[in-house]
Order: structure tokens, then sequence, then C-alpha cells
């Protein structure tokens, strides 16, 4: 029976290698350059796992909407206005209407057929009244003497008599004038105090009347 290069006899199947084995240089090296891509092969085939944050791009789609800008609003329809209608002006005499037409109140310069100068000096705080000897006939019995006739009946002022028939007191010293002209009114001097003033009372009842009208 032979032996071969080993020592062992020959037709005998070789023993089996007993202990750790540990792979030579060659592998070791293959083994290196395969882990890496059998590494970055795991690292793709895991699914992530833990908390995960959106990227920027899906940040953008989630961020909220910007509102539209508001419609401009209807502006509220405007309403007609109507004015109302004014008769036109006078330009001739005959389009003046007349007492008739206007009812018994007149201009009051026509009380006094337009004149505005009296022929007796009648100050503010001079006082009138209807004489008792008066007699109420003819012109006497004029309608715009009628009123003055009836305040008249106690001593009033000039200033009293022109609030309270509601006159210009250019008006109410011309109307007056008049009536004492014709012997329907007495004219009373004005009373002076030692300082050469008018009364006190006097000079209220002349500012009441003043304040009237």
């Amino acid at each position: 029976m032979g032996t071969s290069a080993d020592g062992e006899p020959a037709g005998k199947p070789p023993a089996a290698r007993a202990g750790a084995r540990f792979p030579s240089a060659k592998h070791l090296e293959r083994f290196s350059d395969a882990a890496p891509v059998e590494q970055k092969e795991q690292r793709q085939a895991a699914r992530p796992s833990g908390a995960r944050f959106p990227s920027e791009k899906q940040l953008e789609k989630f961020d909220e909407p910007v509102a539209p800008p508001p419609e401009p609003e209807e502006p509220e329809p405007e309403w007609p206005v109507h004015e109302p209608v004014l008769p036109p002006l006078p330009r001739f005499a005959e389009d003046i209407p007349t007492e008739d037409a206007v009812g018994p109140r007149v201009r009051p310069y026509v009380l006094t057929r337009g004149r505005t100068q009296a022929t007796h000096e009648l100050a503010l705080e001079t006082m009138v009244n209807v004489r008792a000897d008066a007699r109420w006939t003819g012109a006497a019995l004029n309608n715009e003497y009628q009123p003055v006739r009836a305040l008249c009946r106690q001593p009033v002022s000039v200033a009293e008599v022109a609030a309270t028939l509601s006159m210009p007191l250019g008006v109410a010293r011309v109307l007056l004038s008049d009536m004492a002209e014709l012997g329907l009114l007495h004219i009373h001097g004005t009373e002076r105090t030692a300082e050469g003033r008018p009364p006190m009372a006097l000079m209220r009842r002349v500012l009441a009347g003043l304040q009237r009208l």
C-alpha cells in the first residue's frame, strides 16, 4: 500500500479539518469589498422609521392659502333729489302781487308810501299814546293806524311800538309822526335824570323792545 505526499496511506479519504477556520487574505478582501455594497443595499431596502418631517416642497403645499383680495363694494344707488320749484321773480310792475293775492299783510314801507323821514324827532325812548280828544274820522280810519291806536292806549316807547307791530324803526317813526300830525297821538317829552339820561325803568323798557325786534 502506497503513501501520499502528505505521508497518509494512498486510497484513504483525506481527514476533515478540525477546529476554527479563518478566511485567507483574498477572502477578507472579497468580504471587505462586498460589505459596503450590501450595507448600502440594506440601507436602501430598509424603510424609514420614527418621526418623518416633510420636505420644503411639501411644506409649501401645506402653507395656508392666500385669501383672494376683497371685491370692491358696489356704490349705493343715488336717489333723485327733488328740488322745489320756485316761482320766477317779478320783472314788471304788473307781475308784483297785490294785497288781495298775498293776504292782508303788506310791505312795511308801503304803509309810509315810501317815506323814510319823520316830521317829528322821535328817539327810541320817546313815549307816545293816543290822545283822548282824537277824532277818528276820514284819514284817521286808515287801516295802518288801527294797530297803533289799539297799542297806544297807554304810553309806550317808539321801540316798543316797532317791536310789537313787527316793523322797522324807520317805518314806525314815520307812522307815529303822521298820526301826531293828524292830532291822533300825543308825543311825550323824554324825561331826564340829574345826569341828563333817561330813567333806568324807561331804558329797560326800550331795551326789551329792541330785543324783540
